[in-house]
């Protein structure tokens, strides 16, 4: 359940000097999380480490018509992880304009992009319940998500097809709002299709991206350019949902190709209990490392009392890293709510 803020704009300040429907409205949204997490292993960083944790997240938004008819969409979010300040960061900033069926977004990471997936799950995604430990995952393929772009969006075939534009791979929009800065990233591009294909149940996607990171002076490596793809698939039964999800990474530093496996499903228990598990396998291709895969099993449950969810997810991490031996087990627990 998600309870929203909503202000008109008769109740702010200037929108009515500028035209503003009357219309148009603005909510203000948000979530916190609260964790504790417990770590096994091996080497420094992982053996007997525990702690709590906690990540807030405001949202500010607006939407409504213009004076020549276009529908549009605005707004801002912060965020902060432990004792961070409050920060724009990459949790985005944008504005979209909608005619039809085609949507224009000017901004960061609100667009739809690869950082996505269809695998089910009842707890949080292995890079972020696992992330110490199972360091070489990955699902999103290097999005271009964290970078201020134009992104074009078109309903088709029971969902959408986004391109992704961004004329320079790591711009953050770090700048104050009228400065300029030398990122050293190229230009890249992402297109990804996401929705059911009009088959009710079924979820499926496909994208790819192209791009050139800075990786910054030293290593011999200035420029990082990478192909990147992901596709997967879920259909959910009702009660039971189950789907897999690929990666895989070009040409990215320090590995000639990277490739992440996973298969997950889900069983709901009663309207507010759910249990799942899933398996994850990273694959290192034609760099050399032995051994060249990182596995990590997990299960997880949930339970939604409504107000407050609680989640309890478990992963069992074999040669985490592409380490002989770094075998790692996390536990995490967590409670959130969204208002």
């Amino acid at each position: 359940m998600k309870n929203k803020l909503l202000l008109t704009s008769a109740l702010v300040s200037g929108l009515v000097a500028f035209g503003a429907a009357q219309a148009d409205e603005t909510k203000i949204t948000g979530d916190y999380k609260l964790s504790y997490k417990m770590m096994g292993g091996k080497d420094n960083a992982t053996a007997g480490v525990q702690g709590f944790g906690r990540e807030t997240q405001i949202n500010v938004s607006k939407s409504g018509e213009l004076s020549n008819g276009i529908a549009y969409s605005t707004g801002f979010s912060f965020e902060a992880d432990g004792n961070q300040s409050y920060a724009a960061s990459d949790e985005g900033v944008y504005i979209a304009l909608s005619m039809g069926d085609t949507t224009l977004t000017i901004g960061q990471d609100k667009a739809p992009n690869m950082d996505t997936d269809a695998v089910p799950r009842v707890g949080e995604v292995t890079s972020t319940g696992a992330a110490e430990g199972a360091s070489k995952y990955s699902r999103d393929a290097n999005t271009l998500y964290g970078s201020f772009g134009v992104a074009l969006t078109q309903k088709v075939a029971g969902g959408a097809l986004t391109l992704n534009y961004v004329p320079q791979v790591g711009d953050t929009g770090a700048q104050a709002n009228d400065a300029a800065g030398n990122i050293e990233g190229k230009s890249g591009y992402e297109v990804l299709y996401k929705g059911s294909l009009g088959v009710e149940g079924l979820t499926v996607y496909a994208g790819m991206n192209d791009k050139d990171n800075d990786t910054g002076a030293g290593g011999g490596v200035e420029r990082s350019s990478s192909k990147n793809s992901a596709y997967g698939a879920a259909y959910n039964f009702g009660q039971f949902a189950v789907g897999f999800g690929i990666t895989k990474e070009e040409g990215a530093l320090n590995s000639a190709e990277q490739k992440t496996s996973e298969v997950g499903a889900t069983f709901a228990v009663a309207d507010n209990i759910s249990v799942g598990i899933g398996h994850a396998k990273t694959e290192d291709k034609g760099s050399g490392n032995d051994p060249d895969e990182e596995k990590v099993n997990y299960i997880q449950a949930g339970y939604n009392l409504g107000g407050i969810t609680f989640q309890a997810s478990y992963y069992d991490i074999e040669n985490g890293g592409w380490t002989a031996g770094n075998d790692v087990e996390t536990l995490l627990l967590r409670a959130g709510a969204k208002f």
